[in-house]
């Protein structure tokens, strides 16, 4: 199979990871990220249960309703994920990777349900190969609907064994 242009290093990958397992750790983590704008959205968007709270409040949730794991940003330009393992964490960071690969920013059209996307076009940096602008538009919006769905379905998953665990 011929591939394209491979996508920048620097956009795959885990960027950045933090372990978060005491209550503690959340305002020096915090503070570390407090430039970090698309932290709490990204959070959020994986977690609509928790809309309408801010970055402490989600941080504290999260450890209440999920217990300890990894606070981690997903390559350059990626999403915050907060996973219980490393195994979710490869799955996720699996995930955007398809994103970006199936990205072509000239391509892209700038909707707004599609956040990911909109950081890689805002870059300027391609994805993988160029295709039509309407077939890499469409594969890219779905491998970012699946990647948070994913992000979504895996949060909710360990809530749950988390709340099984604690009755």
């Amino acid at each position: 199979m011929k591939r394209g242009p491979l996508p920048s290093t620097t956009l795959l990958g885990i960027s950045e990871v933090h372990d978060l397992s005491f209550a503690y750790q959340i305002g020096p983590l915090l503070r570390l990220l407090s430039a970090e704008a698309e932290l709490l959205p990204d959070l959020l968007r994986a977690r609509p249960w928790l809309a309408q709270r801010g970055s402490q409040q989600v941080l504290e949730a999260l450890l209440e309703q999920e217990w300890s794991g990894f606070l981690a940003r997903l390559g350059r330009l990626g999403p915050w994920v907060f996973a219980p393992t490393v195994a979710d964490l490869q799955a996720l960071s699996g995930a955007y990777t398809t994103v970006v690969e199936a990205a072509d920013t000239s391509a892209l059209q700038g909707a707004a349900p599609f956040p990911l996307l909109d950081r890689l076009r805002a870059s300027g940096e391609r994805g993988g190969q160029a295709r039509s602008a309407r077939g890499s538009s469409a594969r890219a919006e779905a491998a970012e609907q699946a990647f948070w769905a994913l992000a979504e379905a895996r949060a909710e998953r360990q809530r749950a064994e988390w709340a099984a665990r604690r009755r």
